[in-house]
C-alpha cells in the first residue's frame, strides 16, 4: 500500500505538471496564486479534464499495477509471472525511484527555480511605485468638448507572432491577414519596424491581468502570506483609477461583453468597481435567451455569437445621447485552439483545431467586424482599439521567438508621430487609450504608463529596461498595497 501511495502521488505530480503545461504553456507563480483564488464556476469542463487526466488516470494505474504484481491475485500470465517477483521484492524502492524522477519532471517543466526566483523577490520591498506610478486621480486629464465613443476590442492570445513579416515567418504564412492590414492602414505601436506590440511583464500575462494592466495601468501581484484577502469587501483594486472610472466621470455610458461566465478571474467584481458598467456575459445570455448551460457543455459564447450580439448593443448604444465605451472580448483562440467556426471559415491548414485554423478564423471575424463598424452612421465618432490580451499559453511557441501581443488603433483624431522600433509595457496602452479619444494628459503619464502619441519616452525607454522594470513590480510596496486593498497590509 505505501509502494501504491508514493506512486500515486508522483503520478500526480507528473501528470498535473503535464497538464497544466499542455492547457496554459508557460505558467507563472502569479498566474497560478491568482487563479487558485478566484471561482471556478464558469471552468467546470477544465476541472473535470484535470480530474480526469491526473486523480482518475492515477487511480486507475495504481489498481492495475497492483493487480498485476500483488502476488495475492494469481493472473498466470507468462510475461507478468516472469517478472512479478522481481517488481514484488524491490517494489518500496522502485516506487521512491518514479517519485524522485516525478520531482525532477515536475522542477524542470514548471520552472520552479523561476519561482523560487520570484518568491525571494516577494520578500524584496522597494520604492518603485512611489517613484514611478502615476497616480490617476491626481492627474489632469482635459477631454475634448465632443467626445469620442470607445469600442475596446480584447482579441484572445493575438499577437504579432501569427503575422507574415521581413522581421519573422514563424508559420509559413500569413495567419491574420485582416488584423496585419488593418495595423498597416491605422495605428499600430511596434517594437520593431514592421507589426509589433508591448514587451509583457509579470503580473500581465493572463486575461484578467491583461485587461487590468492596459486599462489600468499597473500589474497584477498577490501578496503570498494571505492570498484570501485578494476579494476584499471594497472590490477588485478599489483604489486603482482606472480607464472605466475616468470615462464614467466623463459621461460616457459603459457596456462590457464577454462570452465567458462574469464570476471567472473576478470580472464581475472588476466591472462592478470600476465604472459600475453593465456586464453581459454567458449568464446573462443564458436568462434572456434560453442558452444551455450545462456541465456537459462548454459554459461559453464563440465569437460569432459574441459578435452577433455586440452589433445588437451597438445598435442601442449608438441611440443615446451620450457617448459610449464598449468593452468586447473574443474566445475562440484560447489556448490558441480552442474554437473553429465551421459555418463561417474552411480549414485551410488541414484537420482538427490546429492554431493556423483558429487563428486564421478569428481574423476572419475580427476583420468582418470591424468592416460592419465601418459601415454604421456613429463609427465617425467612435475610436476602436484591438489588443491582444496576453501571448498565446499554447506550448507549440517556444522563448526563440519575438513574441508581443498585439495593439491596433482605429479612427483616431489624432496622429502618431513615433510608432515604431518603440520599448514599451501593456502599462503604457492605458494613458494611450485615453489620448486616442483626443483627451490630453498633463505630462502624458498615468499608472506606470506614458502615453505612446506622446513625444514622451516610456518608463523602458528611459529609465531602465524591461528586464529591471520585471523585477521591480515583484516586490513590495505600500503605494501597491494601497491600491490593492485600500489600506495597509505589511
Amino acid at each position: 500500500m505505501l509502494s501504491l501511495v508514493i506512486f500515486f502521488v508522483g503520478f500526480m505530480l507528473f501528470s498535473s505538471a503535464n497538464w497544466i503545461v499542455r492547457k496554459f504553456g508557460e505558467v507563472t507563480y502569479e498566474q497560478i496564486m491568482f487563479h487558485l483564488n478566484m471561482p471556478f464556476s464558469s471552468e467546470t469542463r477544465i476541472m473535470l479534464s484535470y480530474f480526469k487526466n491526473t486523480v482518475m488516470t492515477g487511480l486507475i494505474i495504481a489498481v492495475v499495477l497492483a493487480i498485476l504484481f500483488c502476488p495475492k491475485y494469481k493472473l498466470h500470465l507468462r510475461l507478468i509471472d516472469a517478472f512479478r517477483a522481481f517488481v514484488y521484492k524491490r517494489r518500496l524502492a522502485l516506487s521512491l525511484i518514479w517519485f524522485a524522477f516525478c520531482l525532477v519532471f515536475v522542477f524542470f517543466k514548471m520552472n520552479v527555480w523561476a519561482m523560487i526566483t520570484y518568491h525571494k523577490y516577494k520578500t524584496e520591498t522597494s520604492t518603485f511605485y512611489e517613484e514611478n506610478y502615476v497616480i490617476p486621480q491626481e492627474a489632469k486629464i482635459t477631454f475634448p468638448t465632443t467626445k469620442r465613443n470607445l469600442i475596446l476590442l480584447f482579441a484572445e492570445s493575438m499577437e504579432a507572432t501569427y503575422a507574415k513579416t521581413p522581421e519573422h515567418n514563424y508559420f509559413g504564412t500569413d495567419l491574420i491577414p485582416a488584423l496585419h492590414r488593418l495595423a498597416s492602414e491605422n495605428i499600430n505601436f511596434s517594437d520593431n519596424a514592421y507589426f509589433g506590440g508591448s514587451f509583457p511583464i509579470d503580473g500581465t500575462q493572463w486575461t484578467q491581468a491583461g485587461l487590468f494592466a492596459q486599462t489600468c495601468g499597473a500589474p497584477i501581484q498577490l501578496p503570498i502570506n494571505d492570498p484570501n484577502w485578494f476579494h476584499p469587501k471594497e472590490g477588485f483594486f478599489p483604489k486603482a483609477w482606472c480607464l472605466y472610472d475616468i470615462l464614467k466621470q466623463e459621461g460616457y455610458t459603459e457596456v462590457s461583453l464577454i462570452g465567458s461566465n462574469g464570476q471567472f478571474a473576478g470580472m464581475d467584481k472588476f466591472v462592478e468597481t470600476h465604472g459600475q458598467q453593465k456586464l453581459l456575459d454567458i449568464m446573462y445570455y443564458s436568462e434572456r435567451d434560453g442558452i444551455e448551460v450545462s456541465l456537459e457543455r462548454t459554459t461559453k459564447l464563440y465569437d460569432a455569437q459574441v459578435f452577433d450580439y455586440a452589433k445588437e448593443e451597438l445598435a442601442e448604444l449608438s441611440k443615446q445621447d451620450k457617448p459610449f465605451v464598449f468593452t468586447l472580448m473574443t474566445l475562440d483562440t484560447h489556448y490558441g485552439t480552442a474554437k473553429f467556426n465551421d459555418a463561417l471559415c474552411t480549414r485551410q491548414f488541414g484537420e482538427g483545431n490546429s492554431i493556423e485554423n483558429v487563428v486564421s478564423c478569428s481574423d476572419k471575424q475580427i476583420g468582418a467586424f470591424i468592416d460592419w463598424l465601418k459601415e454604421q452612421d456613429f463609427y465617425k465618432d467612435t475610436v476602436v482599439v484591438v489588443l491582444g490580451d496576453h501571448l498565446t499559453m499554447n506550448p507549440r511557441f517556444t522563448k526563440e521567438m519575438n513574441r508581443k501581443p498585439i495593439n491596433i488603433f482605429i479612427n483616431t483624431p489624432i496622429a502618431a508621430v513615433h510608432t515604431q522600433n518603440r520599448t514599451f509595457t501593456p502599462f503604457d496602452i492605458y494613458p494611450t487609450l485615453i489620448e486616442s479619444l483626443g483627451a490630453k494628459i498633463d505630462g502624458h503619464r498615468l499608472g506606470l504608463g506614458t502615453s505612446l502619441f506622446s513625444d514622451m519616452p516610456t518608463l523602458t525607454e528611459s529609465k531602465m529596461s524591461v528586464k529591471d522594470m520585471d523585477i521591480n513590480v515583484r516586490k513590495k510596496s505600500k503605494l501597491y498595497d494601497w491600491m490593492l486593498y485600500g489600506k495597509e497590509v505589511y
